[in-house]
């Protein structure tokens, strides 16, 4: 079926990389699991100067090295591939590497089988190849990451809706090849694409239209009319087609109306006959799309695995324009409105669970609990040493977070896996060490090697707790000790752009008067916790007072009570004094005692936040 439905124009390089690189379908066997550190096994992105679009997919199947590239509606199989140390491979393709006969056409001439050699340097896959006669042309690739999860549609906020088209001209559109014939045109509320073309061959010297603007997460409502037989498409960000055609169209399945274009088949043909209007309500979010055709779902929030061929650019991080199939038949479209989205469950709010909610410290299936309760982000621990309620830690220990590159590798592939985010690390292996007496200097080690920790993993606050053998205490001796540990401290803290926060069990006030003392303001803050401070002092009072300047995150912790709220803290006054504070950072869920309900408490502590933020919006 390839033939029928190649949509762009390119030159005769392009089209070589359009035949020869993409994301393939499936293959028999058991695929091994390949993740970044494995060298050239991946799927990789190629742009050529000329504009193509390529995607190549490496992987092990029962052990053998097997790739694919993306066509039209699935992939093909590289020929004779070989991979070499795990970084580099070869193959070849069967092309044709002839002129095309006009502008944007296909190239013509014998198909050839060419030699390809593929080289990974750094994080970029270089790839040669030779042409009859000599030449060498060469390009690279970009490691296409992985899907993120599923995101939660329910929590999703939308901006000011936008009308593309406005009824009357092409404002706001424009030729996606401007060497290719126009046959758009507005005419009566439609915009209108008129061709002679009316079958399925390849190619028209007719031309595509796209938005001026791009756009990245979104609600599209479009209405289009094809004639019986008749062939367009609405590209999303300028990489996913959306089909269209009529409900009896020759094309079905993957291929028919409603469904992402050779990638994932609508659910039913809830399309018109040919010549009626149809009605699209698309929803992309990040590389998952929900598809409403005449008010049915078709597609339900499913991943797309790769650009459809025609795509503008491989990359799926970037933004990208609204555009529509105008090379194959003609087609009307009417009332093109797009909603932005301005926020996702992902980015929605700062609530965030310490993973001592699952009982878990320094254990990377901790971001998997995280998500499956609800949360976005986590603080965890940066290592404890092995071993169950140990007093003391032994000298020689040191943190595997700091020394070991395969556990700080293994973390942030479950937090992209799973779309948690580290907002914090916690030191408490601290809470081992007597950091005024004979431990000092391995405290001073274990906390260089956090903060080592936190930068190596972009976070930015780490968690710097006074409790066990080092207990923070009201007396000035105490101050002076953690001054004088700070002291060396600091000047490391802000070399690697890291804020070191103190949570101590002593009043608020107290804390102050250290921070007072060192000269580091932006570098260290209080790390307040509720549960640990409201028997101490007013925590309301407390907050408003020192919220803004001092605090750099809040822990919110039930304490006498399972569940947020259930207990003595009044969730109304805390969101009032936290608004007072003007704090806005992370609130993070500690497992107090009997507490640890994560899911229950997120629902508790987002309406701390809500309540918040509608403080804010009734100033």
């Amino acid at each position: 079926m390839r033939e029928f439905y190649m949509k762009r124009c390119f030159s005769i390089l392009a089209m070589m990389v359009l035949l020869c690189f993409a994301r393939g379908t499936n293959v028999s066997g058991n695929e091994d699991n390949i993740n970044a550190s494995d060298g050239i096994y991946g799927n990789w992105a190629i742009e050529m100067p000329s504009g193509a679009t390529g995607w190549l997919t490496l992987k092990k199947v029962d052990g053998v090295p097997q790739g694919e590239l993306w066509t039209v509606g699935g992939g093909k199989k590289l020929l004779d591939l070989a991979v070499v140390d795990g970084s580099g491979c070869s193959f070849k393709r069967m092309i044709r590497v002839g002129a095309p006969e006009y502008v944007g056409g296909p190239p013509t001439g014998e198909r050839l089988k060419i030699h390809h050699e593929g080289k990974l340097l750094e994080d970029r896959l270089v790839i040669k190849y030779s042409l009859p006669g000599g030449a060498v042309n060469g390009y690279e690739g970009k490691r296409i990451e992985r899907l993120p999860t599923r995101p939660n549609l329910d929590l999703l906020k939308f901006g000011k809706p936008v009308t593309l088209f406005n009824g009357t001209d092409l404002k706001g559109w424009k030729p996606v090849n401007s060497e290719q014939k126009n046959g758009w045109e507005a005419v009566d509320g439609e915009l209108r694409n008129t061709t002679p073309k009316t079958d399925f061959s390849q190619y028209s010297r007719f031309g595509n239209l796209q938005t001026s603007t791009d756009f990245t997460d979104f609600n599209l409502k479009i209405d289009f009319k094809v004639p019986r037989g008749g062939n367009s498409g609405i590209y999303l960000r300028g990489l996913y087609e959306i089909q269209v055609v009529d409900r009896d169209s020759r094309m079905q399945g993957i291929q028919g109306v409603g469904s992402v274009f050779g990638r994932i088949s609508a659910s039913n043909n809830s399309g018109k006959a040919g010549g009626e209007w149809n009605t699209y309500d698309i929803t992309l979010v990040d590389r998952h799309v929900t598809v409403v055709l005449n008010d049915e779902k078709v597609i339900d929030n499913q991943p797309i695995e790769g650009c459809t061929n025609g795509a503008l650019q491989p990359f799926d991080d970037l933004p990208g324009p609204i555009y529509l199939q105008g090379d194959h038949t003609s087609v009307a479209y009417r009332n093109i409105v797009l909603t932005p989205i301005v926020s996702t469950h992902r980015d929605d709010s700062k609530i965030a669970v310490m993973e001592t909610a699952f009982n878990k410290r320094a254990d990377a299936s901790s971001f998997e609990d995280a998500r499956k309760a609800g949360y976005n982000a986590i603080q965890m621990h940066s290592g404890m040493p092995a071993g169950k309620r140990i007093k003391k830690i032994d000298p020689s220990f040191n943190l595997e977070l700091a020394t070991d590159a395969k556990v700080i590798e293994r973390w942030k592939e479950e937090s992209l896996k799973h779309q948690v985010k580290v907002i914090s690390l916690c030191a408490g292996s601290l809470n081992k060490c007597e950091i005024w007496g004979a431990d000092r200097e391995l405290a001073m080690r274990i906390a260089k090697q956090t903060i080592d920790a936190c930068e190596a993993l972009g976070v930015e606050v780490m968690l710097f707790p006074f409790f066990g053998p080092s207990k923070f205490q009201t007396g000035d001796e105490t101050i002076s000790g953690v001054a004088d540990f700070m002291t060396e401290l600091l000047p490391y803290a802000k070399s690697k752009k890291v804020v070191i926060g103190i949570e101590a069990p002593v009043t608020t006030k107290r804390v102050v008067e250290l921070l007072s003392r060192l000269d580091y303001p932006e570098h260290l803050k209080i790390y307040y916790d509720t549960g640990n401070l409201y028997p101490l002092e007013d925590i309301y009072e407390s907050i408003s007072m020192y919220g803004r300047q001092h605090f750099c995150q809040v822990h919110i912790k039930p304490c006498e009570a399972a569940v947020v709220g259930d207990g003595k803290i009044d969730l109304a006054k805390l969101a009032a004094a936290l608004d007072e504070a003007q704090y806005d950072g992370w609130l993070v869920y500690e497992a107090g005692k009997g507490g640890k309900e994560p899911v229950r408490n997120r629902k508790k502590i987002q309406k701390i936040d809500s309540l918040r933020t509608q403080l804010k919006v009734t100033e």
